[in-house]
């Protein structure tokens, strides 16, 4: 049986708890395509708008060295404080750039998986050193789509890259003759021109890949039907027994109202479907409230238990309807049917001072 409890197909949407537990396990819908866009597309960005100041520091640091290169200490001690010179100086001018990939490379990391840490994915597993596991890993079908999609995305930017390129040649034989200064921006031009159709093609690559991406994800922390009443199990317990003690709770109060109905002084009927037994004593409350209800056989129930202690019995269908809506088991009438209440135990009244003057 349980054989194939565990080979029932898995067709039902995972539960939060198993979404959970996947994301605790480092499972998430992630696609690499969107890192690359979004690292490419800050890259694009900040050379665009840092790209002059980075040249111009660039240059004066150039000019700066060869203006002063007379200066320079090239034994081994001064090589290598000449090389950490030129190492902090060059972090300081690609800096910005550098923190602006980062950033971006965070960003489209949590955009998908928002803020998630699992050392999980890192433990050691020994299907990991396994050689077979290792060469079903590699020969996979996610293996295998992972690198014909590089091979596509090579084929097209070497496509697009060629086409620009293609296009712009008579232009740029043109320009060899140009003073640099012209040349130089002309080529920035094309650079960037060429920049936006490479992003404009890993933005449909980014989007198609992160909905297959999804796609798999859900297919993959999909459950069974079985899987499903398991976890209900683990979680909540045993549907049938929460039952049971559900059952067993109703009973015990179904008992105790039956208990106070013998303290009843009137039960109000409908006169077959509805029973609603009322007490009122002034010492213990201002006013009558209920001490037990019924519909159908409760009702029933109800009745006959009154007649088995002489309780008398009023036939008022509206009453006994407002009552059961309105009131549970030790609630107080409400104000608005005091009257109607006090009018029954007028009658109850009555009927008992007679009974005391009969048997006299």
């Amino acid at each position: 049986m349980a054989s194939g409890d565990d080979s029932e197909e898995r067709t039902e949407d995972a539960t939060p708890r198993q979404r959970e537990k996947a994301r605790d396990e480092g499972r998430v819908a992630s696609s690499r395509e969107v890192g690359t866009l979004a690292v490419l597309s800050a890259a694009t960005f900040g050379i665009y708008y840092l790209g002059p100041y980075m040249a111009n520091r660039m240059s004066m640091l150039l000019i700066y060295f060869f203006e002063n290169l007379s200066d320079i200490d090239l034994s081994k001690a001064g090589a290598v404080l000449l090389l950490q010179d030129v190492f902090f100086r060059v972090l300081i001018i690609i800096g910005p750039l550098m923190l602006l990939l980062v950033v971006a490379s965070l960003a489209g990391y949590l955009l998908q998986v928002g803020f998630l840490i699992s050392g999980k994915p890192l433990q050691p597993k020994l299907s990991r050193i396994n050689p077979i596991q290792g060469a079903k890993r590699v020969f996979s079908t996610h293996m295998l789509s992972e690198t014909l999609k590089s091979i596509f995305k090579f084929l097209v930017v070497v496509w697009v890259s060629w086409s620009v390129f293609e296009s712009i040649i008579p232009a740029a034989c043109e320009l060899m003759d140009s003073d640099p200064t012209t040349v130089f921006p002309a080529y920035l031009i094309i650079g960037f021109r060429l920049a936006g159709l490479i992003l404009l093609f890993l933005l449909i690559m980014a989007v198609s890949d992160y909905a297959f991406q999804r796609w798999q994800f859900e297919k993959s922390i999909r459950m069974s039907r079985y899987e499903i009443k398991q976890e209900l199990k683990e979680t909540e317990g045993d549907p049938q027994i929460k039952a049971r003690v559900r059952s067993i709770r109703q009973q015990q109060a179904r008992n105790r109202m039956m208990a106070e109905v013998p303290h009843a002084e009137v039960i109000v009927t409908n006169p077959t479907h509805y029973s609603i037994a009322l007490r009122y004593d002034p010492s213990e409350r201002e006013a009558p409230h209920v001490v037990a209800k019924g519909q159908g056989l409760m009702a029933l129930r109800i009745r006959e238990i009154a007649q088995e202690h002489e309780i008398p019995l009023y036939e008022e269908p509206w009453l006994a309807r407002q009552l059961y809506r309105t009131c549970d088991i030790g609630d107080t009438v409400p104000v608005d049917l005091w009257q109607a209440v006090a009018k029954v135990l007028a009658y109850v009244r009555a009927l008992d001072r007679k009974k005391v003057m009969v048997g006299v």
